[in-house]
């Protein structure tokens, strides 16, 4: 799959490597922890970012994913933001297995208190990979089977004053082959969208590849493609210029990574999964991040939860 020759290709580089192949003790003691002030006003509200579950009924996936989602509970979020790729993997399976892995998330997920946002992910759509029997011809074929589980594919909310922006990053535009990108009929939705919102209103962004990375910029040589982003990214961040945009929440490498522009924190989350239930992906250990809104700021953390897995993942 792209993403996983992507990150084995990333590792050949030394600047990657010097600040993604940490051994997993101390990057988990080196990564940040919450600094956020205590709650001091009606506006202040905490909400989890969590991403890439990959839930399968092998290597213990239900366990982990039950394992977090008790950790979750145990900080009281008033909501969570799950960022896509529910299952592993519904794109190269047959319709009879992508049913049941989308029935065992949503009871899996029943553990989880409160309301619950989802994002569209390349796992999580029918169909999208050679491997997959299911043919564009097929009525369950693309993203029909997501919506019919978990709603729409792009869409906004709004809670106590912020204003959240959910999107679909997963493009279909080739013969059962995912392509990252930001359709057309969703760049007009979103231009209205936040036409509407104004520009003093503080925005979250949420779309599962990446509309910016570190990682790709250091990855990045001839022969590995464009990176991982999607293809159109700048035409999010065109349509973003001139909004208080305080943050994009990200998903599908697997690795926690954070970076700042004009004032508005890209952040990428480690994974639920780890490396797909194999242990630490490049250094990041299984987990989520705690988002904090205090006085109109907000503060990002990454949190990990107790989980061994019973086989290591290697990058070779």
């Amino acid at each position: 799959m792209f993403r996983r020759s992507f990150l084995k290709s990333a590792l050949l580089l030394p600047a990657a490597s010097a600040l993604l192949g940490t051994p997993v003790p101390s990057l988990a003691q080196a990564l940040p922890t919450s600094s956020a002030p205590q709650k001091s006003g009606p506006g202040d509200f905490d909400f989890v970012f969590f991403t890439d579950c990959h839930l399968e009924p092998e290597l213990s996936g239900v366990a982990g994913c039950a394992k977090c989602f008790a950790q979750i509970n145990s900080a009281k979020p008033e909501f969570c933001i799950a960022g896509g790729d529910q299952v592993f993997d519904v794109c190269e399976q047959n319709l009879t297995r992508a049913h049941m892995l989308f029935k065992l998330y949503q009871q899996t997920e029943k553990d989880l208190d409160g309301r619950i946002y989802h994002t569209v992910g390349n796992h999580d759509v029918i169909g999208i990979n050679q491997k997959s029997p299911v043919e564009p011809r097929d009525l369950e074929y693309g993203k029909k089977l997501y919506e019919d589980y978990f709603g729409k594919r792009y869409y906004s909310f709004d809670y106590k004053g912020w204003h959240f922006i959910v999107l679909d990053s997963i493009g279909i535009e080739y013969y059962k082959i995912f392509r990252a990108h930001f359709d057309e009929e969703q760049l007009a939705w979103l231009k209205a969208d936040l036409s509407a919102v104004g520009t003093a209103t503080p925005i979250v962004v949420v779309t599962h590849v990446p509309i910016a990375t570190v990682l790709g910029t250091l990855s990045h040589h001839p022969g590995n493609g464009p990176g991982p982003i999607a293809d159109n990214s700048f035409a999010v961040h065109s349509l973003l210029a001139g909004h208080n945009l305080k943050l994009i929440l990200q998903g599908h490498l697997h690795v926690w990574q954070k970076s700042e522009y004009q004032g508005a924190q890209y952040l990428i989350s480690g994974a639920v999964s780890g490396a797909w239930w194999e242990g630490p992906m490049d250094g990041t250990p299984e987990g989520y991040t705690l988002c904090q809104v205090r006085s109109g700021q907000i503060y990002t953390s990454y949190a990990t939860y107790p989980w061994t897995a019973a086989v290591q993942h290697k990058i070779s």
